[in-house]
């Protein structure tokens, strides 16, 4: 028998309407691009993309979801098997010897003895009641809810790959910067240092500027950790060890350009396809089957039964005598004092309860969309300030250093300036990555999933090492 009702399942749960989730017509905003199952091919950068790759077929926590997609698949098969009579067998062979009167002679012919018996059992318990049936879906709505989880775990997988790969970007990035305004710094310090020897600036100056320096040195050191930090967490992801991070990972890019807004499509839609959403529904589905199982428990189970026997002095004496039993029970509970009417009660509860999990994971998918587009007209508008204070801030310092050299302000005009410089500089490349982010996690919240050809499947390990043997 197959589940067609199971494997079938209307995308919201059945005489669910989905007015009854409160779902608008569209969210607040729009692009034209179709967004992509790789979605972060469109990035653009071919090293990202042998990263989330490799990531896929190698992350461990990634194999282990999948080896929990086979226990689901093996427990659905279990739950199915019910459909079926139950079939066993046994056959013996009994052979016989006798002390004789002559000293336990075991030689003569007429003392032995040999026989042999089989049976055949059958047992199948009609479904009067749905119970073996609700099991069997149970089973099945479990299996496609690992299904789905697979893909979420894919999903969150690449997406960890790809922010740290873009922070890493920024990380290299701040490590350039920050070499090229200590290098400004040093040459600042440098000429100070000349004019004090001449009498024409102060100690204090000079100070200043050396604070500057190793403030600017530090932080160049702290941005070759933060590089390392992440390197070693990458190697994490991609189930290796940082020693064995391939070479293209090191390699230094720089931030991708921002691509075209995705379309955002129909808010119901949506829901169709998140495979987070399809976990939930069908977590409902499972716990409204188990539900009904739960009921069924409490009614008499019917059960045929079938039994045969035979045997005699040869083997083929088994299909001459023989007996045939057929028997039919009728089989319930009186009294167990509440225990399976508080079962179905407790099942009951289990499905209301993910009833509400599954409207919370339906706000919470709307949510995510809705939030990373807020998000990202605000980063927007904060990177559109940010260049314009720089620009700003490129200008003020320029013109401080001109009037200091001319003897018109004090060097704290230029230090403050030269470090506010370089501090829009900084947030201006940090806004960049956050805007970047904030796309990933847009592409995450639209998605259906990854292709199915890109999900690992791992091939089974031999595990005799790690069992321990009897002696």
């Amino acid at each position: 028998m197959t589940l067609a009702a199971c494997s079938t399942t209307e995308p919201l749960p059945p005489q669910l309407p989905e007015q009854s989730l409160g779902l608008p017509d569209q969210f607040s905003t729009s692009g034209t691009q179709l967004p992509e199952q790789r979605w972060w091919q469109s990035f653009g950068d071919r090293e990202l993309d042998q990263l989330v790759a490799l990531a896929l077929s190698a992350n461990p926590d990634l194999q282990a979801t999948y080896w929990r997609l086979q226990q689901a698949d093996a427990a659905a098969d279990q739950a199915r098997s019910g459909f079926w009579p139950r079939l066993t067998g046994g056959l013996e062979n009994t052979e016989q010897r006798r002390a004789s009167s002559n000293d336990f002679d075991f030689s003569g012919a007429e003392n032995e003895g040999n026989s042999w018996s089989g049976s055949l059992a059958a047992g199948y318990e009609v479904d009067l009641w749905g119970r073996v049936r609700s099991g069997a879906r149970a089973a099945e709505a479990g299996r496609l809810a690992q299904r789905d989880n697979f893909q979420v775990a894919a999903l969150t997988l690449s997406a960890e790959v790809t922010n740290i790969w873009l922070q890493l970007q920024e990380a290299r990035g701040q490590q350039q910067l920050l070499a090229q305004q200590l290098d400004t710094n040093r040459k600042t310090l440098r000429v100070l240092e000349l004019r004090f020897g001449g009498g024409v600036s102060g100690a204090a100056d000079v100070l200043q500027q050396r604070q500057l320096v190793e403030q600017s040195q530090q932080e160049l050191e702290q941005s070759r950790a933060d590089i390392q930090i992440l390197q070693v967490q990458l190697a994490a992801l991609l189930g290796l060890s940082p020693d064995q991070l391939p070479s293209f990972a090191r390699a230094e890019t720089g931030l991708p350009v921002l691509p075209a807004l995705p379309d955002t499509g129909v808010p119901s839609q949506l829901l169709l396809r998140r495979p987070d959403v399809r976990v939930a529904q069908r977590q409902l589905l499972q716990g409204h089957y188990l539900a009904d199982q739960a009921w069924a428990e409490r009614l008499p189970a019917l059960t045929l039964g079938l039994f045969f026997s035979g045997g005699g002095r040869s083997l083929s004496d088994i299909a001459d005598d023989w007996l045939l039993n057929f028997s039919t029970a009728l089989e319930g509970v009186i009294f167990d004092g509440g225990n399976l009417a508080a079962a179905q009660r407790q099942q009951q509860a289990v499905e209301q309860e993910r009833w509400s999990a599954f409207r919370h994971t339906v706000m919470q998918a709307l949510a995510e969309v809705e939030q990373a587009l807020i998000n990202e007209r605000a980063i927007r508008e904060r990177l559109h300030f940010l260049e314009t204070r720089t620009t700003l801030a490129d200008q003020i310092t320029l013109r401080q250093r001109r009037a200091y050299g001319q003897g018109s302000v004090d060097f704290l005009n230029v230090l403050s300036a030269t470090d506010n410089q370089q501090s829009l500089q900084r947030q201006l490349l940090t806004a960049r990555r956050e805007l970047l982010e904030n796309r990933v996690t847009l592409y995450r919240a639209l998605s259906g999933g990854l292709p199915e050809q890109d999900l690992p499947k791992p091939a089974a390990q031999e595990l005799e090492v790690y069992r321990v043997e009897n002696q």
